[in-house]
């Protein structure tokens, strides 16, 4: 490799040529770069100019095209490229043997300490410090770690499709609080409508309440699904090892840090979620919204549409009648129908009061006949 590195070097600059590589008529080689400097030297600027060749001192006239009218050799470059793509295996290999030396006394690691888990050398375990510990060879160490790794990788792939599908579930309970908040919002914005300054304070506060809630659960449902991508790239991480590792010591010493992550899994919590713990109550936000609000607020606030006895107000209307009730384990649709319900009631009976009050105040008019 060195003799050939020597033949691939260019004279000029002494290191390996850097494509393009170009051949004069003398059959020497050079850099492009390298000439491009020559004829720089030379103070040769000129297309049909001329030079002399740095080895063996041939003058070699540029014919009108200048230093482009030289040609590659391909040959040259091809074989180079080939050398560099050597010379990588071997410093591969060169590193592949160094892993499996013992770095204290340079002897080839082929034991195995138990007791701390690490490929050692024969010295290591008659004079070094792992001389009262367990040992075993490396090559039936390898095997048995090796048949284990692969026994834990399909353990490892059911935990990671387990978490795949607690994902989409996350995904729905997300778009479920999404939907659901908006209708938490829809509904204090209908409710609140006719409310006073008051209530209107409490929608404000409300929906902060409800955002902050919101984007906690989003914000813990999302960390969760992070969590749950563990699985899937420890995955990746054990089928690389076994499917691209150099050597069994290599092998080992990611086997000892994969099966930590192993352990560190199988004590984790349930992939899945508790749906209660991420569901926001469309009851309790109307029940905290319309608390200690009076239902005659739902009538016009203008003093000459509303009524000032309280025996002229229909029952829906009346302080002491119970306006609208519900239960807390009623579902967000069965509450949404109910209270769209009882708000289309109230406008109606707020109409018919209306028509009745004006027919009276007719009624009441004098008549020109009786004056």
């Amino acid at each position: 490799m060195e003799a050939l590195a020597q033949v691939l070097s260019c004279s000029v600059c002494l290191e390996l040529f850097t494509p393009p590589v170009l051949v004069l008529s003398c059959a020497h080689n050079f850099c492009k770069k390298c000439l491009e400097k020559i004829l720089i030297s030379q103070n040769c600027s000129h297309v049909n100019g001329q030079f002399s060749c740095p080895m063996c001192r041939k003058i070699i006239p540029l014919r009108g095209r200048g230093i482009i009218g030289l040609p590659r050799n391909i040959l040259v470059e091809s074989i180079l490229e080939k050398y560099k793509y050597e010379l990588e295996n071997v410093h591969a290999k060169e590193q592949d043997q160094l892993s499996q030396i013992c770095e204290e006394h340079g002897e080839r690691m082929n034991l195995v300490c138990l007791t701390d888990d690490k490929p050692i050398c024969a010295i290591c375990k008659l004079f070094g410090e792992h001389e009262s510990h367990n040992v075993a060879k490396l090559s039936e160490v390898y095997s048995e770690r090796k048949k284990r790794l692969i026994k834990d990788l399909d353990w490892v792939n059911q935990q990671s499709e387990h978490a795949e599908q607690a994902k989409k579930e996350i995904e729905m309970l997300i778009n479920e609080l999404t939907d659901t908040a908006a209708e938490v919002k829809v509904v204090i914005d209908a409710t609140g409508a006719g409310l006073l300054k008051g209530i209107r304070r409490r929608m404000t506060e409300l929906k902060a309440i409800l955002g902050k809630e919101y984007s906690m659960k989003v914000e813990n449902l999302q960390q969760l699904a992070n969590e749950l991508e563990v699985p899937r790239n420890l995955y990746q991480e054990m089928k690389t090892l076994l499917e691209q590792h150099s050597n069994s010591v290599h092998f080992l010493q990611e086997d000892k840090i994969l099966r930590s992550k192993i352990e560190k899994l199988a004590k984790g919590n349930s992939l899945y979620p508790n749906k209660k713990d991420y569901h926001i109550s469309v009851g309790q936000y109307f029940k905290d919204l319309i608390k200690a609000t009076h239902i005659n607020n739902y009538v016009s606030s203008n003093s000459d549409e509303t009524p000032t006895r309280s025996d002229e107000l229909p029952d829906v209307f009346r302080p002491e009648c119970p306006t609208f009730s519900f239960s807390e384990e009623m579902s967000n649709e069965s509450f949404y129908e109910k209270l769209m319900d009882f708000f289309q009631k109230a406008n109606e009976t707020k109409q018919d009061l209306n028509q009745n009050v004006s027919h009276r105040d007719n009624n009441s008019t004098p008549n020109r006949n009786d004056i």
